[in-house]
């Protein structure tokens, strides 16, 4: 189990029983009730014996003492992300042989009703539930499931592969969901490193703005708050913000940091950008509380990392992937650098090799389920490159370099960040494989016209070298998202997709 965490959990417990563990709406748990719980449920799930334990609901304090009562139980926990898909999510419960998911009272309706969603109904349809019973510990159910599968593959003890804590579900490009398996060294090891490089900042409040079914919240946010005795404030994460993979009301996201008092958060950078144009019509008073904003999951402009430093947020770009249990690098307070994504953190060794990929050592995941265990290094499919002090620059997808008809190597994703720097342009996805200039596919609101998309087209060309700069672009009426395809479900550009819809507007051959 994680030691760190239950260490801190138990010191607070008995020194400071009353110090706040988790805030939300309704209510405040301290350190010695967040024990307790923990303690008996852990109890309740050593008597039911389950082996893989799914979790599946928002944000709550259920989902956070249900995570932690698993682990005290040596149990694998299987967070379902809440934006899969109905056969996304039967194929994760077979794939994981999950016997047992616990459903959260944070899934209900309007009338506080317990919803069914639609993939629970075909499995009792299918016979495939045994029975759901209702938690004693904290509010939710235990739904029984009968498992198919004979054995459980990734226990295989002859070849040294232990019994993964966590096995977390990213689809990539392809739509179908990976599992990774992550052992419980692993996480103790990133929960450490961020911990340890957090500790001078003294943060106190940390706001839970995204699903905890991301790693990178389940373990930047959840598991090193509570080591370092701090407090997370959580609730559904549109009441913060959060409404869709594709708006966020940053208005929700200040009220939010005023009233808690916040100090922490993490964010996406569409989140980030939002923000900074907000402040552009607004106070920005409203941020004042907040010590450390943790940027990443996708690739910042510089330019905007350069607006927050001049309006005084205090933001720090990192970087990692669910492979090495999230973070890899980080920016941090005594150790910036705008345009990198920090140092690589202790726990963690990184190369380039000759082919400009980003390789990591010393946290890797112990294979994808199913799969023959990786070897030590986890390649990224990331470019990128070293400066003379150690930083650590990523460029971009090494299959996804754009080699112009000039013989220009050029990384879409640099582009796409500088350009979605202009606050005309919502989303952009840019083109030009063997050919002489780029072109793009720019979704912008209504409200902007085509001329003033144009104009911040040009804008975002003058910080560009020649052979990267935009030519031609068209428009989309519809926002890319899952809906249409045209994004993964963790929100990455389905490139070709785009690229075959637009191909006769973008006029390529």
């Amino acid at each position: 189990m994680m030691k760190k965490i239950f260490d801190s959990i138990a010191y607070y417990a008995k020194h400071s029983p009353e110090r706040e563990a988790l805030v939300t709406i309704h209510q405040t748990v301290g350190y010695a009730d967040l024990q307790m719980q923990v303690e008996t449920l852990a109890a309740e799930l050593m008597q039911m014996k389950s082996q893989n334990l799914a979790i599946f609901g928002s944000n709550s304090i259920e989902w956070v003492v249900m995570d932690l009562a698993a682990k005290k139980a040596n149990i694998t926990v299987v967070p379902i992300p809440l934006f899969f898909s109905k056969d996304q999510i039967k194929h994760l419960l077979n794939d994981s042989c999950t016997d047992t998911i616990f459903m959260t009272d944070a899934c209900s309706d309007a009338n506080k009703q317990p919803a069914v969603p639609e993939w629970l109904e075909e499995l009792k349809a299918n016979k495939i539930v045994k029975h759901i019973s209702v938690v004693d510990a904290v509010k939710g159910q235990f739904i029984h499931l009968v498992n198919t599968k004979n054995k459980i593959e990734y226990s295989r003890e002859s070849s040294g592969f232990v019994k993964p804590s966590k096995i977390t579900y990213t689809s990539g490009s392809t739509g179908t969901p990976k599992g990774v398996c992550l052992g419980e060294d692993t996480l103790n090891s990133i929960t450490d490193s961020l911990s340890n490089a957090l500790e001078p900042l003294r943060l106190g409040r940390h706001l839970c703005l995204i699903p905890f079914a991301t790693l990178l919240e389940n373990i930047a946010g959840i598991y090193v708050a509570l080591s370092m005795g701090r407090s997370l404030v959580i609730g559904e994460v549109s009441q913060f913000g959060l409404i869709s993979n594709h708006e966020f009301k940053v208005q929700n996201f200040v009220n939010a940091v005023k009233e808690y008092q916040i100090e922490s958060v993490i964010l996406l950078p569409q989140m980030l950008k939002a923000i900074v144009e907000y402040i552009a019509t607004h106070n920005p008073e409203g941020f004042s509380s907040l010590k450390f904003i943790a940027v990443g999951g996708g690739k910042v402009s510089p330019d905007l990392l350069m607006q927050c430093e001049k309006l005084g947020l205090p933001v720090y770009e990192g970087y990692g992937l669910s492979e090495c249990a999230s973070v890899v690098s980080l920016n941090l307070p005594n150790a910036i650098k705008i345009g990198s994504v920090g140092q690589p953190l202790p726990h963690v060794e990184v190369k380039i090799n000759p082919n400009g990929e980003v390789v990591v050592k010393g946290n890797a995941m112990q294979s994808y389920l199913n799969e023959i265990p990786v070897s030590q290094y986890i390649h990224t499919g990331d470019a990128g490159f070293f400066d003379e002090e150690g930083y650590l620059f990523i460029t971009g997808r090494i299959k996804q370099i754009i080699v112009s008809s000039f013989g220009r190597n050029i990384s879409p994703e640099w582009v796409e960040s500088n350009s979605a720097t202009e606050p005309e342009i919502n989303q952009i996805a840019v083109f030009g494989e063997a050919q002489p200039h780029l072109s793009a596919v720019i979704y912008a609101k209504n409200s902007v016209s085509s001329s003033m998309v144009d104009q911040a087209i040009q804008k975002a060309n003058s910080r560009m070298p020649d052979y990267a700069h935009i030519q031609h672009w068209c428009r989309t009426e519809e926002p890319f998202s899952l809906k249409n395809e045209m994004l993964t479900d963790n929100g990455k550009l389905r490139r070709n997709t785009i690229q075959q819809r637009f191909k006769v507007d973008l006029l390529l051959d």
